[in-house]
């Protein structure tokens, strides 16, 4: 059984962001799942005195990174342990501009993804987007519907 199309799943979580030059600051985090986009998380970083960034991160990539490092490229993700602090995943983006590394608590984004799994679990992703690919085509006015043999 599929989710509900459109079903979206948010979360807030208190990070830390270290841009290039090296200064860390506390951050907002915002977590944004949809079924309709089943593959990525959306990631807003909101540092107070300065616009908001947006990425898009594979949800699989953020749930490896839960247990060891991954990705690579401008996007990795890996598990932190620091002395006398909790557990936290650093996500590493990276473009011509330079390099964010924004540290979440590894906790609140294991909670967040075994909810993102309980609406949409892993490997039906590809179900749900080929079924709403069907869909719509019927649902098309302009097309033909497909021929049975």
């Amino acid at each position: 059984m599929s989710p509900d199309s459109g079903s979206q799943l948010e979360g807030v979580a208190r990070g830390l962001v270290a841009l290039s030059g090296g200064e860390r600051e506390r951050c907002d985090i915002m977590l944004r799942y949809s079924t309709d986009d089943p593959l990525v998380v959306g990631l807003i970083v909101s540092r107070p005195g300065h616009d908001s960034a947006c990425w898009a991160i594979s949800r699989d990539l953020l749930s490896a990174g839960l247990t060891g490092t991954a990705g690579i490229g401008d996007v990795t993700v890996e598990p932190v342990a620091e002395p006398s602090k909790p557990l936290a995943v650093l996500l590493r983006v990276r473009n011509e501009e330079g390099e964010a590394r924004i540290h979440i608590d590894h906790q609140a984004l294991l909670l967040y993804l075994e909810y993102s799994h309980a609406m949409m679990p892993f490997g039906s992703e590809a179900q749900s987007r080929q079924a709403d690919a069907e869909l719509d085509q019927l649902l098309n006015g302009d097309q033909d519907p497909p021929t049975v043999w």
